[in-house]
């Protein structure tokens, strides 16, 4: 029977949600998680980790004795990725020294240096896979332990082996000195970082911090894996009720605010009044909810196209996953996107400015214009037919980063941030929610999933 009085309501269907909820559980508190359709991460967030991820989830499982993740391999596949800047294609997702020659032989001048070239026989490729290993493995142990979050990023720095600090240290030179690039280098630099930034951080900038370029440097050269996001969640589903915890997958039905905090709640399923000391909301924005987030950064959501195809797909093209951006894009309203093409379909998320009240009727037939327009140039030799379409807005968000001298501070806070959460449940009321507290890319630090796990990891012990 459904506990009535509670700790905590959480509400975001994901497994960050159920990291907080078994850690909170394990400390005696009751806790119940909520899967309401409005609020939850996207699929750029479940779908996709780099190894510096699997490493710390492997650690939390171990580490924290939580089964599931300790058998965090069985949850992946191994994945390629296609980047395109521009029509120049950069294959990533292999092994730490493949994905590094890839982009010596792609972008020489920004990543081939004097210690690149010898990089050639079996011994020292393997030398430079098992540092990038050990490397992942070693500092996502010593983060996972680090009770201090300002630690957290001299952590990351001193675990780097010195070769590949070498590495990353010649690829971060250029961030200062971009000046003297001529135009083409320049433009082409900027699309990479913005385009690799969007995809594994969630932020859209063409710079950042040290500690910001040296998680995506290690996240370039990572293998990549596609995770099984559903099957784990069941699972820790699981492990979340037999330490006691209350699951609904129900929408919120009325939430009741007196004096600044969230007094109560009713379900869809008409359970009862439930009384939560306090919630928490674990995702991208919440929509159609009675509440907003108190913030001043600028961002992008996602817009999901499925595309049907009048006739399969060459072979080439099928089950590739293609990211695509190039200079004329930075800076506009759809400035990239991600697409998994089918045998007879693809599936595309378009990073678009985050405009109140867009509906997708307005925005459907120059959406089409411009995939036609980007298809056409990047497989001219190939003719997509297309049979049907489908739209939807999903609940991912981008962070836009504008500060171009970024590259100057040492670090990402990696801290404890709060955005503050308001009722938003009559016109002109915006008071401060007291009891209610908002974890997401909002008031992460942008590191993406890497990000996401810290901070949760640290307010499952404080809350």
């Amino acid at each position: 029977m459904l506990n009535k009085n509670i700790d905590y309501a959480l509400v975001g269907h994901n497994f960050i949600t159920f990291l907080l909820s078994i850690g909170l559980l394990n400390r005696g508190k009751k806790v119940l998680v909520l899967d309401d359709d409005r609020f939850n991460y996207g699929d750029f967030f479940t779908n996709s980790l780099t190894l510096l991820d699997v490493e710390f989830l492997r650690s939390w499982g171990e580490l924290g004795d939580l089964s599931p993740l300790k058998q965090i391999d069985d949850y992946l596949s191994p994945q390629s990725v296609y980047f395109y800047v521009g029509k120049k294609q950069i294959v990533l997702g292999d092994s730490p020294i493949r994905n590094y020659r890839e982009l010596c032989r792609k972008f020489p001048n920004l990543f081939m240096n004097e210690k690149s070239g010898s990089l050639s026989n079996q011994e020292e490729t393997q030398v430079f896979n098992n540092n990038y290993n050990d490397f992942c493995n070693k500092v996502t142990r010593a983060i996972f332990i680090e009770k201090n979050s300002s630690k957290v990023a001299k952590l990351l720095e001193s675990s780097i082996p010195s070769e590949l600090q070498f590495h990353f240290q010649y690829f971060f030179s250029h961030f200062a000195n971009k000046d003297s690039m001529d135009n083409v280098e320049r433009s082409e630099f900027n699309a990479l970082i913005f385009m690799t930034r969007g995809f594994f951080q969630n932020r859209l900038s063409t710079t950042g911090s040290r500690s910001e370029i040296m998680h995506l440097f290690f996240s370039l050269i990572s293998p990549y894996f596609k995770l099984d996001h559903e099957r784990l969640i069941r699972d820790l589903l699981v492990v979340h009720q037999q330490a006691g915890g209350d699951f609904k997958k129900l929408n919120l039905a009325d939430l009741k605010f007196q004096s600044g905090l969230v007094k109560s709640f009713e379900l869809e399923s008409f359970e009862g009044i439930i009384r939560p000391k306090k919630m928490a909301f674990i995702g991208g924005y919440p929509v159609g909810l009675p509440i907003r987030l108190k913030t001043s950064s600028a961002s992008y959501n996602c817009l999901n196209v499925t595309l049907s195809f009048k006739k399969a797909l060459p072979n080439f093209l099928q089950n590739k996953k293609v990211i695509f951006s190039s200079p004329m894009k930075i800076g506009t309203d759809r400035p990239f996107w991600e697409v998994l093409f089918k045998e007879t379909g693809a599936v595309f998320n378009i990073i678009m400015a985050k405009r109140e009240g867009t509906k997708i009727d307005f925005i459907r037939e120059r959406v089409i214009e411009l995939l036609k327009n980007d298809l056409n140039y990047l497989f001219p030799e190939y003719k997509f037919d297309i049979e049907d379409i489908e739209m939807k807005f999903t609940l991912d968000v981008f962070i836009e980063d504008k500060d171009f001298r970024a590259y100057k501070r040492l670090n990402t806070t990696l801290g404890m941030k709060l955005v503050e959460v308001l009722e938003d449940s009559a016109p002109l009321i915006f008071s401060r929610l007291k009891n209610v507290l908002y974890f997401g890319p909002y008031n992460e630090d942008a590191l993406g999933t890497f990000s996401s796990l810290i901070e949760i990891k640290k307010w499952r012990e404080s809350l």
